[in-house]
């Protein structure tokens, strides 16, 4: 906090850190604080308007400082204080920030902006320097985005469709694989026979419950019956 003094209404001396005393039986001493760490401004919701003419709602908090506490106090002198909390009051801020904000979205499709939101809200702080005597804005957050209802059920209608398209992907490279598999597996008994009746015995070592197995013939004529397991 800085601490700001006065004396018959004009500026008497920025005070230090520490203890200070002075004599004053005239009552004609005012001291003022001003706080000098960073603090989030009222939140600013504003409609704009895309480049391919999507309406929608952003709400904007600014975070400030104040880099010259007599320049802030001197241009903002009533008391800005609510229950012994300091309010900034910067009027000119809002007005500033909506027409800046229309025109940078207004430039932007729907999917540039919502791919980076705070893109370009940079470039802003400079130029709203007018708007805040004695003070300056640090970052410009982005805390909400209000989109209508038609297009909100557009957004998730395309995010459905996607993702069903994703699935059915899936699906076909699941199968795909699968008949690859089968196919290798052919080749492989086709060239050695022997693997057939080694998967049999693996069926026959893995089969639950009561089972009768037929095996062919091993020879013209001769037929051979697999007891049951």
């Amino acid at each position: 906090t800085t601490a700001l003094l006065y004396r018959n209404g004009r500026f008497d001396r920025e005070l230090a850190p520490g203890h200070h005393r002075w004599f004053d039986p005239g009552d004609r001493t005012n001291l003022r604080t001003v706080p000098s760490g960073a603090a989030s401004l009222n939140a600013f919701e504003f409609p704009v308007l895309t480049k391919d003419q999507f309406s929608f709602r952003i709400i904007v908090t600014p975070i400030a400082k104040i880099v010259d506490a007599k320049a802030y106090f001197d241009a903002t002198p009533d008391d800005h204080s609510h229950f012994g909390l300091h309010v900034f009051h910067f009027p000119l801020l809002q007005p500033m920030l909506a027409s800046m904000l229309l025109d940078h979205v207004s430039q932007q499709t729907l999917d540039e902006f919502l791919a980076d939101p705070r893109g370009g809200l940079v470039t802003m702080r400079d130029a709203l320097a007018p708007a805040l005597p004695g003070a300056a804005i640090e970052d410009l957050l982005v805390t909400g985005i209000t989109m209508p209802p038609e297009v909100r059920k557009m957004f998730t209608e395309v995010e459905r469709a996607r993702r069903e398209g994703l699935a059915t992907l899936e699906r076909a490279r699941s199968e795909t694989a699968a008949l690859r598999a089968l196919a290798n597996a052919a080749r492989s008994l086709q060239s050695n026979p022997e693997l057939a009746h080694l998967r049999m015995v693996q069926a026959m070592e893995t089969a639950k419950g009561s089972k009768t197995f037929v095996l062919g013939a091993a020879s013209a004529g001769e037929i051979g019956l697999g007891s049951s397991k």
